[in-house]
């Protein structure tokens, strides 16, 4: 007990003779000094050195306070900031997502032996008109170099979407239709085109053109609904 007195009375003592300290030199005399000459002080005059040290803390302080009065709406505005960033980000993500998809829309097409682009725009589940074969060839510039030369085995975007429905025409067959591009691009698929028309079809081997058939999009091969 007589201990902790003892260490308290030399810290309230100790307080006392750096107020002291403090008091014995003003500010302007203080301030004669650079930080410079009072490090290079040592161990000498403690006193002068605590003194200049207590006073400049007590001019930072201040500072201190005032700065962080102007930073703190500087803060706000670098969450905005941030918030709105991850906006545009979020948004340049969704146009890039766009940008893809309308580069990929379309139908493929696996080009054959012989075929034309004048020929695959004329074929009826495409245009039905040779003439819009320019439409095949604009999608397709970055693979089409020449529009008279097309080879067979590339596969090409034909700008057309997929179909919901399909309207029969003769010499189809379930098989046929679901091997179309713009149906499922698979012949072994036209079960799925049975079912969906079972209310239609009662023979899968039978049926008639002008028949309006379902095309039921989920599970094609392309994946799309």
């Amino acid at each position: 007990m007589k201990r902790n007195i003892l260490v308290l009375a030399v810290v309230f003592c100790l307080g006392l003779a750096v107020s002291a300290f403090a008091d014995e030199w003003s500010a302007d005399e203080l301030s004669q000094y650079s930080r410079d000459e009072i490090e290079a002080m040592g161990d000498d005059n403690i006193e002068l050195q605590i003194a200049y040290w207590e006073w400049v803390l007590a001019e930072i302080e201040p500072q201190i306070d005032e700065w962080e009065g102007q930073v703190q709406p500087l803060r706000d505005q670098v969450d905005d900031l941030e918030r709105r960033i991850a906006e545009l980000e979020r948004q340049i993500s969704d146009l890039r997502a766009e940008i893809n998809r309308l580069r990929n829309a379309g139908v493929h097409h696996l080009i054959r032996d012989g075929e034309t682009l004048w020929g695959i725009a004329a074929v009826h589940y495409h245009y039905g008109d040779g003439t819009q074969w320019p439409k095949i060839y604009e999608r397709n510039r970055d693979k089409i170099s020449d529009p008279h030369m097309i080879y067979a085995g590339d596969t090409i975007v034909v700008p057309i979407p997929m179909v919901n429905s399909y309207t029969v025409v003769e010499g189809d067959f379930l098989g046929k239709i679901a091997g179309y591009d713009v149906v499922y691009g698979d012949r072994g698929m036209w079960p799925q085109l049975y079912e969906a028309n079972r209310n239609k079809i009662s023979n899968p081997n039978l049926i008639y053109p002008g028949q309006v058939l379902d095309v039921p999009r989920t599970g094609s091969r392309y994946g799309r609904n």
